[in-house]
């Protein structure tokens, strides 16, 4: 079939135009390189892995294709991983798995299941099953935000969340090399739960800055972030000091936590025992006691406290107390209570660095937008495409200056 001249220009002059704009509208699209995620919650076995499409495994020089809704059943020795499939079983030291539909994993030990994007690899590591999920940064982060912030948050909010992982993602990718991935699912590095996890509006927020990151000197901001600093942000990570996180009128942004004050009550031979070493005596001595904070850092945390029982005193590090009596931060006041009872009041939940979450979700709450709300918790720092250079960031430091 003949096409007339001119319909033949226009399909020339339609073609021009798309070869000079496919350049601009790639250029365009963010840098989303691959995040390798160690899927820390699957280390038993058996595993049992299915998907709504068809899907394929590949290991040992054998590709089988999987048909929808098939399950394969995974095992593992200490030296292989094997797939019991219908009508028969296959062994291989690595497999690697890709499906167009997300993969679904179950145990048998009665974990609920998740599903995840893009590739799963299967092997052994010290004698136990690791299964790491690659998958492109953007696609991460669709399971890490509304994991790590209420999804009911304030959109600006989200926003300023997904930045935030974002940029530490970018500056910590490397936190577990030495498992043959970049990051992990915990709380070690960030929590992420595939597509099980993803929510509507932390997904809009997630597309909507995709490919922000934060950057000061040259270096990629690291992102970490808290439930909520009582009003007065950590002075750490690296960062200039932020100002105490308040209104205009004196109120903390994150004021609307239900649990922004507390108060927690413990005896004083838990507090004793807290503050004592693993190997130290735990029986109390006798005589007087008395509690009390002799240190803090600039912005009220408690760095030491000192706790007296007759003749001995014991020194403890207000992180420790934190973490052996479950205290919610370490911005607290501590006093003796009718002699035995040691009372912990306190402000805030977390560390303090970083991110505050609550008080984003009152700055965005006030009109204040994702970047504002960033620039207010990481001071100094702008918010620039993620680019390839960036990405590769630590592997051009010299060994451990970026610690």
């Amino acid at each position: 079939m003949k096409y007339p001249y001119y319909k033949w220009s226009i399909l020339s002059t339609l073609y021009l135009l798309l070869s000079l704009l496919c350049p601009v509208l790639q250029a365009q699209q963010p840098f989303n390189p691959l995040v390798r995620v160690w899927l820390t919650h699957w280390q038993s076995t058996p595993l049992y892995i299915t998907s709504e499409s068809v899907w394929q495994v590949t290991g040992a020089g054998v590709s089988c294709r999987i048909d929808a809704g098939e399950t394969v059943k995974v095992e593992c020795d200490a030296a292989q991983v094997t797939l019991h499939l219908r009508d028969k079983s296959l062994q291989a030291e690595e497999w690697n798995i890709e499906g167009d539909a997300p993969l679904s994993l179950s145990s048998a030990q009665g974990k609920p299941e998740r599903s995840y994007r893009s590739k799963l690899i299967l092997r052994v590591r010290k004698g136990k099953l690791q299964v790491v999920n690659t998958l492109p940064l953007e696609d991460y982060l669709l399971g890490v935000v509304p994991l790590e912030m209420p999804p009911s948050f304030p959109p600006e909010a989200l926003k300023a969340q997904a930045i935030a992982a974002r940029s530490w993602t970018v500056r910590n990718r490397h936190k577990h090399e030495a498992d043959g991935a970049d990051v992990c699912d915990s709380t070690h590095c960030q929590t992420y739960e595939g597509v099980t996890a993803e929510k509507e509006s932390t997904t809009r927020a997630v597309q909507e800055t995709a490919g922000l990151v934060m950057v000061k000197d040259d270096a990629p901001v690291d992102g970490v972030y808290t439930a909520d600093c009582g009003g007065q942000p950590a002075t750490g990570n690296g960062m200039n000091a932020p100002l105490p996180d308040r209104d205009s009128s004196g109120r903390d942004y994150c004021l609307a936590n239900p649990r922004h004050y507390w108060s927690l009550g413990f005896t004083f031979l838990e507090v004793w025992q807290a503050a004592g070493e693993k190997d130290s005596s735990q029986d109390m001595p006798k005589g007087e006691v008395d509690v009390q904070i002799v240190q803090t850092d600039a912005s009220g945390r408690v760095v030491t406290v000192r706790i007296r029982c007759g003749e001995q005193t014991r020194e403890v590090s207000g992180t420790r107390l934190r973490i052996r009596l479950s205290l919610p931060s370490t911005l607290f006041s501590v006093r003796l209570d009718q002699g035995n009872t040691i009372v912990f009041e306190g402000i805030g939940s977390g560390h303090g660095n970083g991110l505050c979450q609550w008080g984003a979700a009152g700055r965005a709450r006030v009109g204040q937008k994702a970047e504002e709300i960033c620039q207010a918790y990481y001071p100094g720092a702008q918010i620039v495409p993620l680019s390839e250079a960036m990405w590769q960031w630590r592997k051009a430091q010299k060994p451990n200056s970026a610690r």
